[in-house]
């Protein structure tokens, strides 16, 4: 007997000759990769202890537990041997009309969430070395904070577009490896095979020696290994990835909104853009040869797209096998590198580490919440509800508070914003599941909303202890930790608000929002009649709250006197109102010296989430800050967004605006301007589904032989057209009025003039 701690990397589980087993791979903190078989843990549900004996007989046991429910029935829980005989009993009980109680939590995840596993594991028992594995059956296994190295390979592959057949496979691990079809001069790294069924069986023995416990790659589960499974399947050669020499390739499923997923035991299979959108990286297009370029400012040995780029390696291939090598592997380092320069596999283990997710699971914010809540309900005494018994709404659910705004051009604004408001209001009014239902006489009363129960809470103390680990990862300068946390705690309203989340309320849920509004309206009256200064905007969490002219040199002095007198006031009002301990804090964020908020097109009303805000550098130069306009939206032409930034500039600066304007209309006619006008959008369906309304992206991409995810499309005299196949004239009339016109308009009218008056001549210099 012997203990080792380890991180764990694939869990899966299933019935297997009469019972429910369930494997763990992991890699342990001394280097060694390790498997688990439990094959003794029973599969559970609960029910009320009312519920008849003939509808449970499907169990191998019924148990009287000290557990209730949320409001107090007495219940059993029924132990299975088998998964298939847990899901029967299930529903013979639903059908029977009775209720059943956490029936749908996964019994691998129950296993690992009961034990408080979240990446980290310590495991006592005896393993038995298999090869690379050490083996353990049945072991004790509780969760504990481990750190772990985790190997890695990139893969990449380049193929024949017509037969999908595979002309190379590039590997970047502990070493470079490229295997190739075909003969060729002797060239380091790259290994060429008869034929593609010998190509297939040497990649799939280098990832066996290699033992990576992550693949990393670009649409790596969508393509390169499903171009690889399908390849393998058809010549007959094994699909032995894993560990255990399986692996399995889980399709997207658009109705449930999932992507594609690997399956491969012992082994994490990472997908770049997937993981870029998981952590929010944002970036205009997501293909490896714009993000590459983007972040790293390196380009493709091979920079064409399309069909250009498919003949050119198919001519590398049949010509320059060592330079269709070169390109393979440079696609393996460069997805290593966007790995590295964004922290995404830093951040997977530390999101591991907090929510008890897999690295692969992205997304998932209900399973998370249950994950972390459902041992703790347990451990109070309680047990939760089917997902499929919680009803709908009745009426839609409040959202954050967005005052209207000041509209026009401002001087020194003041942004401030409440540090994480909803969990702050969550830990403030002991919002919580349990001690909503909890009798308890002891409550808080918010603003709005059922009161909660103080001494009987759950989700108050997992958030205080998110806050203070968020400080701890702050202090370390651990950033993809502090994302990782941020990420989970937001994360918490959203989940309690949706109808997919067993513990959803509308009372719950809108004590939270609720009272996010009345706090943001409280703040604002306080501000203004305490510090006589006017808020002219505020949206959800934010508020700005405008200093005036000559107001510079002390705006940053006032905006810290400004937060230590509304956090006074917040936990004297809280006390005092509610008796309740204030956890909110207000927060000075930046000191905007000027400050741009349009109106609503068309009208003299302020607009919302939509601003640009200049902050003045040391050296006095301005950097301009743009929130919900054209400038921060990539479907808007680069024309588009040029413009709204040297109008914002000109305007804050007090430069001319009507000579710049009026030549870009100009160059624009005269088709000097031709490359700024290319919009860019992203295919979100199938191009068969849009049927009634066809976007003008759209338009263009039915015109491509082989469209793409993202579409790059001009406006031209006879409609939308691709770049690659455009052939008729840019419509300049269009770009003016519809790239133009309403960015310099929503400018010009605050400085004194507009577009028409510029084009017609008819204004008076501005200067």
């Amino acid at each position: 007997m012997s203990t080792t701690t380890a991180f764990l990397l694939t869990a899966t589980g299933g019935d297997y000759n009469g019972r429910f087993e369930i494997t763990l791979h992991a890699r342990a903190t001394t280097g060694q990769a390790v498997r688990i078989r439990v094959t003794d843990f029973r599969p559970p549900f609960f029910v009320p202890r009312s519920a008849p004996e003939e509808l449970t007989s499907g169990a191998a046991e019924r148990r009287p537990l000290p557990l209730r429910t949320l409001v107090g029935e007495e219940v059993d829980c029924l132990y299975f041997t088998t998964f298939k005989a847990l899901q029967d009993t299930a529903q013979r009980i639903r059908g029977g009309g009775g209720r059943v109680l956490e029936s749908d939590v996964y019994p691998a995840e129950r296993f690992l969430m009961e034990r408080q596993v979240k990446g980290g594991m310590e495991i006592e028992g005896t393993g038995v070395q298999h090869g690379k594995l050490l083996d353990f059956v049945n072991p004790r296994i509780r969760g504990v904070d481990v750190s772990v190295s985790l190997s890695v390979l990139s893969l990449d592959i380049e193929t024949h577009a017509a037969t999908s057949h595979i002309y190379s496979i590039g590997c970047s691990g502990r070493t470079d490896r490229v295997f190739m079809v075909g003969e060729g001069v002797s060239v380091p790294g790259v290994g060429f095979c008869a034929d593609e069924a010998t190509m297939l069986r040497a990649f799939l023995a280098h990832v066996a020696d290699e033992d990576p416990d992550v693949i990393i790659g670009w649409h790596v589960v969508e393509f390169d290994l499903t171009v690889i499974r399908n390849r393998c399947t058809e010549l007959g050669v094994p699909f032995a990835l894993g560990r255990d020499g399986r692996a399995r390739i889980l399709p997207h499923d658009p109705v449930r909104k999932r992507p594609a997923a690997a399956r491969v035991p012992g082994r994490v299979v990472l997908d770049g853009p997937v993981m870029l959108r998981a952590g929010f990286h944002s970036f205009e297009e997501y293909s490896l040869d714009f993000v590459a370029a983007e972040l790293l400012g390196k380009h493709k040995l091979i920079t064409r797209s399309g069909p250009e780029k498919i003949a050119e390696i198919d001519r590398l291939f049949a010509h320059d096998k060592p330079a269709l090598a070169r390109y393979n592997l440079e696609d393996t380092h460069l997805t290593r590198q966007v790995f590295d320069a964004t922290s995404i596999l830093p951040d997977a283990i530390e999101r591991s580490k907090l929510s008890g997710h897999l690295l692969d699971r992205v997304g998932g914010s209900v399973a998370a919440f249950d994950y972390l809540y459902l041992p703790l309900l347990h451990r109070a005494g309680r047990v939760a509800g089917d997902v499929a018994d919680v009803p709908p709404p009745m009426q839609p659910l409040p959202g954050g508070y967005v005052m209207d705004s000041r509209p026009g051009i401002h001087e020194n604004v003041l942004l401030f914003d409440f540090r994480s408001l909803y969990p702050s209001i969550i830990m403030t009014f002991m919002v919580d599941p349990l001690g909503m239902a909890s009798r308890s006489e002891n409550r808080v009363k918010g603003p709005v909303g059922p009161g909660f129960a103080r001494d009987e809470s759950i989700l108050p103390s997992i958030i205080s202890g998110l806050l203070d680990a968020r400080q701890r990862a702050k202090s370390a300068k651990n950033a993809p930790l502090s994302q990782a946390i941020k990420i989970i705690m937001n994360s918490f309203y959203g989940v309690l608000g949706t109808p997919g989340c067993r513990f959803f309320s509308y009372d719950l849920s809108t004590a939270i929002t609720g009272t996010g509004q009345y706090l943001l309206r409280q703040t604002t009256e306080h501000i203004q009649s305490v510090a006589g200064c006017p808020v002219i905007y505020g949206d959800t969490d934010s508020l700005f709250v405008l200093l005036g002219p000559g107001a510079e040199a002390r705006a940053q002095q006032r905006g810290r006197e400004i937060v230590a007198e509304v956090n006074t006031w917040l936990t004297q009002e809280m006390k005092s109102r509610f008796d309740a301990a204030s956890a909110l804090l207000l927060q000075f964020e930046s000191h905007f010296r000027y400050f741009f908020m349009p109106a609503i097109r068309g009208t003299t009303m302020g607009s919302k989430k939509r601003y640009c805000g200049a902050l003045e550098k040391p050296d006095g130069s301005l950097d301009l800050i743009f929130k919900g306009l054209e400038s921060a939206r990539t479907d808007w032409t680069e024309l588009a967004r040029n413009l709204q930034q040297e109008l914002c500039m000109r305007a804050f600066t007090r430069q001319p605006v009507e000579s710049y304007v009026a030549d870009i209309v100009a160059r624009v006619k005269s088709g000097q301007l031709d490359d700024k006008l290319v919009y860019k959008k992203r295919i979100n369906k199938p191009l068969s589904e849009y049927i009634t309304s066809i976007p003008p992206h759209v338009q263009a991409a039915k015109m491509l032989d082989s469209p793409r995810h993202h579409i790059a499309y001009v406006i031209t005299k006879r409609g939308p057209q691709p770049i690659e196949k455009r052939n008729a004239p840019l419509d300049y009339d269009h770009y003016i009025e519809a790239q133009i016109r309403p960015i310099a308009d929503s400018i010009l009218e605050w400085v004194g003039t507009s577009l028409d008056r510029i084009v017609s001549g008819q204004q008076e210099l501005f200067g």
